[in-house]
This record gives C-alpha cells, sequence and structure tokens, in this order.
C-alpha cells in the first residue's frame, strides 16, 4: 500500500518563476518515484502562490523592509489558504525566515537548514557555494557551514558577476552551454581548491547544470527542500 500524505504542503513562490516551477516538478517526480504515488490521491495537496516580489534581484535588497512585508503578507495567505505548513524555493529570502515564522502558527522549513542537514549528513569538510551575490552578501550559508566547522570555497568579484548573468539568463528563459560551461570552470576551480562538494545555492542554477555533468557532487537546494518538504508531507518527520 502507498504512504498516504497527511500534511498540506504550502508553496510561497515566484522568486524566481522557473525556479518554483522546477520545484513543482520535482515535487510531483521525486512523490511518483519515492513514494509511489499514482492516484491523484497519493499526491499531497499543494497551495502555490507565485508572487512576483519587488525591491529584491539577485543582487539584494533595495528595499527590505518592502521584501519583508510583501513575504509576510504571502505566508499569511498561504496559512489563510489552510497549508500545514509552508515552503519558500528561493535561498535570499530566507534571511527573513524568522520573521515569517513569527508571523504565522503553521511552520516553515527552511531551504538553508534542508541543505546545511544534507550537508552535515555526507560529513563533507569542505565545500564550494554557487549563489546569487545577494546570498553571498548575506552569508546565509557561509556562516552556518563555518558554525559547524565546515570549511567554505565562495567565488571571486569576477565569478560572481558571471554568475549573476547566469542567474538572469535563467529568469529570462535564454541559458544554455554559454552558462554551463562558466559554471563547470568556477566548479572545477573549487575543486582543484580542495571542495569535496558544491552547493548550487540559488534555484536558478539547477536549471543550468546537473549532476550528470559534473565530477564532484553538486547539491542542489531545490532538491534538498524537496526531500525535506515531502518527508514532512508524507509524516517520515
Amino acid at each position: 500500500m502507498n504512504i498516504k500524505p497527511n500534511k498540506k504542503i504550502g508553496v510561497l513562490g515566484g522568486a524566481g518563476p522557473a525556479a518554483t516551477a522546477k520545484f513543482f516538478y520535482d515535487l510531483i517526480d521525486i512523490a511518483q518515484k519515492k513514494y509511489k504515488a499514482e492516484q491523484d490521491t497519493d499526491f499531497p495537496y499543494i497551495y502555490l502562490y507565485n508572487m512576483p516580489i519587488e525591491g529584491f534581484s539577485e543582487t539584494g535588497f533595495s528595499n527590505p523592509d518592502l521584501v519583508k512585508k510583501q513575504l509576510i503578507a504571502g505566508v499569511k495567505k498561504i496559512e489563510e489558504w489552510g497549508a500545514d505548513f509552508v515552503v519558500l524555493p528561493c535561498n535570499t529570502v530566507h534571511f527573513f525566515i524568522n520573521e515569517m515564522r513569527n508571523a504565522i502558527s503553521i511552520p516553515i522549513l527552511s531551504i538553508i537548514e534542508a541543505t546545511i542537514d544534507e550537508v552535515k549528513k555526507k560529513k563533507y569538510k569542505k565545500i564550494g557555494v554557487l549563489s546569487s551575490a545577494s546570498t553571498k552578501t548575506l552569508a546565509l550559508y557561509k556562516k552556518p557551514l563555518e558554525d559547524n566547522s565546515i570549511s567554505v570555497l565562495i567565488t571571486s568579484q569576477e565569478e560572481q558577476l558571471l554568475l549573476d548573468n547566469i542567474i538572469l539568463a535563467v529568469m529570462t528563459g535564454i541559458q544554455g552551454i554559454k552558462e554551463k560551461e562558466i559554471m563547470k570552470s568556477i566548479i572545477q576551480r573549487m575543486k582543484n581548491e580542495g571542495a569535496e562538494s558544491i552547493i548550487l545555492g540559488c534555484t536558478e542554477l539547477p536549471l543550468v547544470i546537473n549532476q550528470s555533468e559534473s565530477d564532484i557532487t553538486l547539491i542542489s537546494t531545490i532538491s534538498s527542500l524537496v526531500d525535506k518538504t515531502l518527508k514532512y508531507s508524507y509524516g517520515e518527520e
């Protein structure tokens, strides 16, 4: 007998829409593969709110108070719809996770925490992080990784400019071989400097490169959050 989901998922997406679509698709794909979902009732309820966020881009928050206000309004709306918990398939907005958690009575699962848990489980000691400039500046991965005694390799200023352009390409829907090769080059540099794995710390980046195209383990933050979300929905944790 298939395991039935018992918690309704609320997804606050829109930052950006392509990454949100990938997250939704992966929820369905993994539900089929891991949980043997077949009939409609084998899949979880999913409330998807694709909310365009003003005052925010890959380079950072131009209006942090406005961003925070929109995020709080978004998670409140999802709670009102009847979701049992909330997830956000965007890394940078987790800068405001405490404010969002304090604003509602249902849990918010963190993409940052899910990814760090995966790194700790695999016992990596040195990690490379590719992300948007905003996530890098806010040290959303660097600080918690170092707090867990894990060394972190980050992008140079030149590499970061290239990555931000790649993220924009994904958001525009024009990513291709050029963007893939740039990412491979940055990943190879980090591998040469001792990285045991690479965190794709922006949810646009897994739309450019996947594990079959890399000889070092890539940790997709989308995949980490999908795994955490489905385990929670199906009552595994």
